[in-house]
């Protein structure tokens, strides 16, 4: 009985730490904005749109986020399902003006059909400090939704 005790107080072992992304060592500018992102964030692996962001949600489990880093830009999409005119506006007021004052300018937009009208908005900007970058990732990870519905605004 105290040896189920004694299991059931004792911690569970930690894991290994993920080892250091090589292209943090090799770009100071990389390394900075993951310094100022914190330990929730890592470096996806590198596609054609970039590299996207990953960001640490649960315990241990990282999620890929519609953003992406690709050299000094940052990249980023929202998804607005529901009517594409009352996703624009919703976007307009709440996500342009912001990303604007971050160095970030609407790139692009449309309209897919699947499961409904989804409204498919990027927003991208060339950051040329770590600071303004970082501040870009966590506006786009933390301070908005990536994905709205209209019918429950």
């Amino acid at each position: 009985m105290l040896r189920r005790l004694f299991r059931l107080f004792r911690r569970a072992p930690k894991r290994p730490p993920r080892p250091a992304d090589p292209r943090l060592a090799q770009d100071p500018w990389l390394a900075a904005l993951f310094a100022r992102l914190g330990g929730r964030y890592q470096l996806g692996p590198d596609g054609p749109e970039g590299a996207p962001i990953l960001r640490r949600t649960g315990r241990a489990r990282f999620n890929p986020m519609p953003v992406w880093l690709q050299e000094r830009t940052v990249r980023g999409e929202y998804e607005v399902r529901g009517d594409p005119a009352q996703g624009k506006a919703i976007l307009d007021a709440r996500m342009t003006g912001p990303l604007r004052s971050l160095g970030l300018l609407q790139v692009g937009e449309r309209i897919e059909e699947w499961a409904g009208s989804v409204l498919l908005r990027r927003y991208e900007g060339r950051c040329d400090s770590p600071e303004q970058a970082a501040a870009a990732v966590k506006f786009f990870c933390e301070e908005s939704e990536l994905q709205i519905n209209t019918a429950a605004e």
